[in-house]
């Protein structure tokens, strides 16, 4: 189960026709016919940041929430006005939501407790190491009727071309407003593509930092940046629709598809 709230760029309608068409097509693409679908151009390990085609900076920011099973009422409406007031007061530019499950690694957890039949004060006592297999048994069975999960929420943040800001922006528009000279000048005075993309990393690295103290200052809230190396096998496993194993992503990124579908 996920939430993902439709990029500002495309229709909820067109975004939902997109993910089924590319889940119902070949189960492995190239990039430049796999950016039709996720609209990521490329990444910037070195910046941090992940590029779409249409030019947009992202990067995102991992949120791990108060636990609220017990919470009161009252409770629930101060995290709830909490977080109007970080939406309010801290964000003064578009983000995103995105919610996703996945499966709860049951086997890391028991091999601890596996891995224990192997001591020796457990192979002496007869009556633990009944113990320890009967709970693994039991957890197991529990793990499988219930189909335990793992919650995770991110904040993607992003950063467009036009919204950095350059010393010599206000002189240029000015000439810009002239007939026939605006577009010369516009054209010419241009920032170069290094430049802007470097003021984009820096907005993006604040507006970034922004949403991690935010969000921290919700009771019990934490957040934390994610590298781009994970976020983009996010992006991965959001259209192959389960768990991918790509192994040294940095090394993917420079030799293979960016994304993989379900065979």
């Amino acid at each position: 189960m996920f939430v993902y709230l439709t990029p500002v760029y495309a229709s909820s309608l067109d975004w939902l026709a997109t993910f089924l068409d590319f889940h119902a097509s070949s189960t492995e693409h190239a990039h430049e016919e796999a950016k039709e679908y996720t609209q990521v151009e490329q990444v910037h390990p070195e910046r941090g940041a992940i590029e779409r085609t249409d030019g947009v900076f992202v990067g995102m920011v991992q949120v791990s929430p108060p636990t609220m099973a017990l919470a009161t009422d009252a409770e629930w409406e101060t995290k709830a006005t909490a977080f109007r007031d970080f939406l309010n007061t801290t964000i003064e530019f578009p983000i995103q939501i995105y919610s996703t499950t996945q499966t709860f690694p049951a086997d890391e957890y028991l091999d601890r407790y596996r891995s224990r039949f192997d001591d020796e004060d457990v192979q002496s006592n007869p009556q633990l190491e009944a113990l320890i297999e009967h709970y693994v048994e039991w957890y197991e069975a529990e793990l499988d009727e219930r189909q335990m999960t793992i919650r995770d929420h991110y904040v993607i943040v992003p950063v467009a071309p036009q919204e950095v800001q350059f010393e010599r922006e206000s002189l240029t528009q000015k000439f810009a407003e002239l007939p026939y000279l605006g577009l010369f000048v516009q054209a010419w005075f241009a920032p170069r593509r290094a430049e802007q993309q470097e003021a984009m990393v820096d907005t993006l690295d604040e507006r970034l930092r922004q949403v991690q103290t935010g969000l921290r200052e919700i009771g019990g809230c934490n957040a934390d940046r994610v590298d781009v190396t994970e976020a983009t096998q996010i992006i991965g496993e959001f259209w192959a629709g389960e768990n991918l194993d790509y192994g040294d992503m940095e090394s993917v990124l420079r030799t293979n598809p960016l994304i993989r579908s379900k065979a």
